[in-house]
């Protein structure tokens, strides 16, 4: 059995599995020449492009999954929004909360969704019969776009929409809604598990945390029937709130020392957390790192990531190095 398979459905595998979120991404030259001028919602048209792009990092760096190539904004212009990917992160660019512009935004409905996620999924898994991740970004976090229009900083629009606005609640009841319908056609086609990204979680306070936003991820959760691995970032105040969830591996950043969070999240497994700079930027000092993780963190339930996404600047022999290295740890 594949060693992610194993780990995340039985908490143990001969050999620690490891894949890296965003492995699909900037740092391939693989990748940079299937884009090519394409926009990434482009690529998102194209279920053959996105199910080769998935693969990649999977026949290049020997990792153990692959993660379906998309973006967390992608499921909103099924609401009515617009995004475009500017720098500094997508956009939307038709109205939005913060303007007070909610007229034109609907349900999620799959016939509304006109990218080819659920197709690259059947495709992926028929043509190459390897694991798959499929993911949502987490509730806060795609709630925060639909409120500021991009990237809200230390969640300032959010947090003021989410105290003093009486249409919070159906804010979130719609991105609620369109993270479960938008989960289910992804385990419909087939993925193994599901990764949800909250990376703005941590910028919540625990009370905040436990009396707006917790119980609506609870019934997110209840909804999927395949493993989950929840990650955010900036949340060691709160880790043992999340362990409590109906999650199976509990995805940590970099700034969580990893033997801290094993003693926190009350016999959930845990994935992470090398710091990604330090993947990128001194090998012999991230395979020093890597080793300190996971001998913190232990061989069982425990899947090898980094603590947040590849970076562009990584070199691809770095990561061949990692993986190579986390595959033969103490054997």
């Amino acid at each position: 059995m594949n060693s992610f398979i194993s780990m995340i459905r039985n908490g143990y595998s001969d050999t620690i599995p490891v894949w890296f979120m965003r492995q699909a991404g900037r740092y391939l030259k693989e990748y940079n020449e299937k884009k090519g001028r394409m926009t990434i919602k482009e690529i998102c048209m194209d279920p053959e492009l996105i199910a080769g792009i998935s693969y990649d990092p999977v026949r290049i760096l020997n990792v153990d999954a692959a993660i379906i190539f998309s973006d967390i904004t992608i499921p909103l212009e099924a609401l009515g929004y617009k995004i475009e990917f500017l720098p500094g992160g997508p956009r939307i660019i038709n109205g939005y909360i913060k303007n007070h512009d909610m007229k034109d935004i609907i349900y999620f409905e799959e016939s509304n969704f006109k990218y080819k996620i659920y197709d690259a999924i059947k495709i992926f898994k028929e043509k190459y019969h390897f694991p798959l991740i499929g993911f949502s970004g987490g509730l806060i976090t795609v709630l925060s776009y639909i409120i500021a229009g991009g990237p809200d900083s230390n969640l300032n629009l959010t947090k003021r929409s989410m105290l003093s606005d009486d249409k919070f609640n159906d804010y979130i009841n719609i991105i609620k809604d369109m993270i479960i319908k938008y989960i289910r056609l992804q385990v419909r086609a087939g993925v193994d598990a599901i990764q949800i990204f909250d990376s703005w979680l941590g910028y919540l306070s625990p009370q905040t945390y436990e009396n707006y936003i917790k119980g609506h991820i609870e019934e997110i959760l209840s909804e999927i029937n395949v493993p989950v691995i929840y990650f955010s970032t900036g949340t060691s105040s709160i880790i043992e709130k999340l362990s409590r969830l109906n999650i199976d591996y509990i995805s940590v950043d970099w700034r969580l020392d990893m033997k801290l969070a094993r003693s926190m999240v009350n016999k959930k497994g845990l994935q992470g957390n090398l710091d990604p700079l330090i993947a990128a930027y001194n090998l012999r000092y991230a395979l020093k790192e890597t080793s300190d993780i996971i001998n913190a963190a232990g061989r069982s339930s425990y899947i090898f990531n980094l603590g947040h996404g590849v970076i562009p600047e990584t070199p691809v022999e770095n990561l061949k190095h990692i993986v190579n290295f986390v595959h033969h740890f103490n054997q």
